[in-house]
Order: structure tokens, then sequence, then C-alpha cells
């Protein structure tokens, strides 16, 4: 198995304490311009710090960090990069000395193959801001914007060549970044590769888009990875690919709300053993799900405890036998099996709502506001727990009032508890 993995996660963090914002078009001044960037870059610093926190080495940017950048208004006219200088060098900083590799990925309107060249000069002017804020937060050539090829307007080969014209024309700096991704639709992992050897540029698997368009050969998938990484020059850095897992019940290429342990040591076992390569996870719980995957890479008994701590009571709202199992798993400090660890955090993800379970954690919770709580306090607690026993009110009630407590009597350790951030 190769063991020269680093993971990542893309765009949002719900473990932090705030996200990104944005407004409507129509009521952007250059005031709510800074109010806007001034907070996604506040929100950035802080996803960065948790990120590298949690010993995990990729994380994919919003493409909406400075909202409406390649869309002028009227009036509207701050220069950001001049205006948060300080800021972004403070994060350069940071991303450089840490080596964080910071990525983009576009959305679905940035088309280089478009038959409208209105729509292909919005796409070229979305790139050059992508690769720009790349290099202000300081990325370099190893840190890419990740584009996927686009439609097929009923001409697939002229599609293909209107996207290879239009890639070769870019600018060098947009180049630098660039690299290339199959879909699950339209342009399988044959024809990216294809385009590579036309435009010079690298090329990221997914794994998931592949599975749902498979190519009519039997080539193994530990071949197409290892043929896109022959894409990568030396300063591209290393190989990067895309991991996710299918939804069950959802759309061929829906992406799950968690990545599953035992199906991930199965795709790294397909991988080159003497390549490093990076896997952005591409998932619906973002951070949670790389936290548990770096638990399994490391191996670290220490960082597993403090996933532990911060899991602990959501897991004893779901099951106090699942719960008690991870606690005699995590005994074992010399010879901890980090898979079942894992394997007993996801059997607890998938139990159903339990209100025994429910009222056994909250009872816990309780505890820690018991003596600083008024009488007052006391009484609202068993009336909302037996409001909650008596069907009267949902689990997401019972927590909010354990949330305004919180608030009111801060406590470090509560608030890090992922029992308040379901």
């Amino acid at each position: 198995m190769n063991q020269d993995v680093r993971i990542g996660y893309a765009c949002l963090n719900p473990d932090i304490s705030q996200g990104f914002k944005t407004c409507r078009f129509d009521n952007l001044t250059n005031d709510k311009w800074i109010e806007l960037i001034e907070w996604n870059l506040a929100t950035l610093e802080e996803m960065i710090t948790y990120t590298v926190d949690h010993g995990i080495g990729l994380l994919r940017l919003s493409s909406d960090l400075i909202p409406f950048a390649t869309k002028p208004k009227e009036g509207v006219d701050l220069d950001w990069k001049e205006y948060f200088e300080s800021t972004f060098n403070r994060i350069k900083d940071k991303v450089q000395s840490t080596q964080l590799r910071i990525s983009m990925h576009p959305g679905q309107y940035t088309v280089l193959n478009s038959m409208d060249m209105n729509v292909v000069q919005r796409a070229i002017d979305d790139l050059e801001y992508h690769s720009e804020l790349l290099e202000l937060l300081g990325g370099n050539q190893t840190n890419k914007i990740i584009i996927h090829i686009g439609g097929v307007y009923g001409d697939k080969e002229g599609a293909m060549a209107r996207f290879i014209d239009q890639a070769n024309q870019l600018s060098k700096r947009v180049r630098g970044h660039l690299v290339i991704e199959n879909d699950e639709r339209l342009y399988s992992i044959h024809d990216v590769l294809s385009i590579s050897e036309q435009t010079g540029l690298p090329v990221i698997f997914d794994n998931l888009h592949h599975e749902v368009r498979l190519p009519l050969d039997d080539t193994p998938l530990s071949d197409y990875i290892q043929a896109s990484g022959r894409t990568w020059q030396p300063a591209d850095g290393r190989q990067k690919i895309h991991y996710s897992q299918q939804a069950p019940g959802k759309k061929a290429g829906a992406h799950s709300e968690t990545i599953a342990i035992r199906p991930f040591i199965g795709f790294l076992e397909q991988l080159p053993p003497d390549q490093p390569i990076d896997i952005m996870l591409e998932v619906k719980d973002k951070n949670r799900s790389a936290e548990k995957i770096q638990i399994y890479l490391d191996q670290d008994i220490v960082a597993t405890e403090k996933l532990w701590a911060k899991r602990k009571y959501a897991v004893l709202a779901k099951s106090a036998s699942i719960y008690q199992k991870i606690r005699n798993v995590l005994k074992n400090k010399e010879d901890t099996d980090f898979i079942l660890f894992i394997e007993l955090l996801e059997q607890a993800e998938s139990v159903p709502e339990d209100k025994g379970a429910e009222v056994n954690a909250a009872q816990h919770i309780w505890g820690y506001f018991r003596k600083q709580a008024t009488n007052k306090e006391e009484a609202n607690y068993q009336k909302i727990l037996a409001q909650y026993q008596a069907g009267d009110i949902t689990v997401r009630q019972l927590r909010q009032f354990f949330k305004r407590l919180l608030k009111k009597y801060p406590n470090d350790y509560l608030e890090k508890n992922l029992y308040f951030n379901e």
C-alpha cells in the first residue's frame, strides 16, 4: 500500500465559528464589499489554522472568497487587492510556512470550449482571477485550479479542439496553475488524457466520475491513475487525485455524506506503491471525513483521543453501546485498532435517532452546567427533557437549549464537541 499519501477537504468547514458570506449583486457597494471580503478572509484564516492544526495537508478554497470579483458594477471600484494587502500577506506567510497545499475549483460556468465567445472570455477572466487569488494567498505552480472540459455541443471532436485551442492561448500564469479533470457524463479519463497530450496540462483523476462513466475497455483503475500521474511535471508538485463515494439511493455521481473507511483503504491499495499522492476528498461532511482518514494514515493515539473528545457526546446521543465499545478500543493505547475506532464512529453516524440514547447524552451534558445553573434554568432543563421524551419537541430544540446555556456558561471542551455542531 502507498504510504506517502496526503488528504484534504473542499471549501467549507462546519466546525469553525463562521462561514463565508455574499450578498445580492444589486445591494453591492464599496462598504458592503469591504465587509464581505473582510469576513471571508477571516473565515479562511480560521479554516487554515484548523486544517493545519489537524494535520491535514490539502485545502480547496472557495471561489466566492471575493464575491463578484469578475463582475464589475458601476460605482463599486474598490481595489480589494491593495486594500487587503496586509491580510493577504499574513495568510500567505501561514500557507507557505506550513506547506499547506491550496487549490481552487471554479464552477460549471467556467467553460473554455463554449461556442459563445462571450462565455469563453468570462471563463478566461475567471481563471485569471483564480490564479491571482491563489498567488496572493501563497500559492505557486503546485497549487492548482481544477476545471472540467465543458460541453459537447453536438460535436465532441470539435468541442475538444476548441478547448485545446483556448487552453493553449491562456496566459503563462493561468497555465501554470491549470489542471483538467474527467467527468461522469461527457469526457472520460481517455478523453482528458488525450487533451492533456495536446495541451501539456496535468490530469486530475476522479474515481467516482470514472466509476459512473467507465471506458469500454477493462483497463485497471490503477493504470489510469498512473497514466494521469505521468502528466504531472516536477514543477506541478505531487500528483493530485479526487476521491469520493457514491451516496446510497442518490443519482449516480452524488457524493456520500461521509467517507467509509473500508472502501477508502481498498482504494489506497490500488495506488502506485512508489508515487507520492495527494487526495482531495469530495464529501458532504468535509473536514470530518478528512480528520478520521488522517487518524488512519497517522496511527496517532494522541490525535485519536482528541478526535474522540470532540465526538464522544454525539456518539453517546446515538448509542451507549457504541460509545462503550469505542472507550474499550481506546484503552489499549499500545496497540489501538484505529480501523475499528473509525468503523464504530461510522456506525454511530448511521444510527437513527433514539430517544433513550439522546436523553442519556443530555443528562451527561447537563452535568457540566448543573453547579452554575439557576433554579429556573434547572426547572427549564427538566421541562424540556420531559417535552422531548413525550415527543412535543424535536432533538434540535433540545440541543438548542444546551447551546443557549453554553453561550451563557462557556466551556471550551463542550464548544468543540460535535454534539453542538450536528
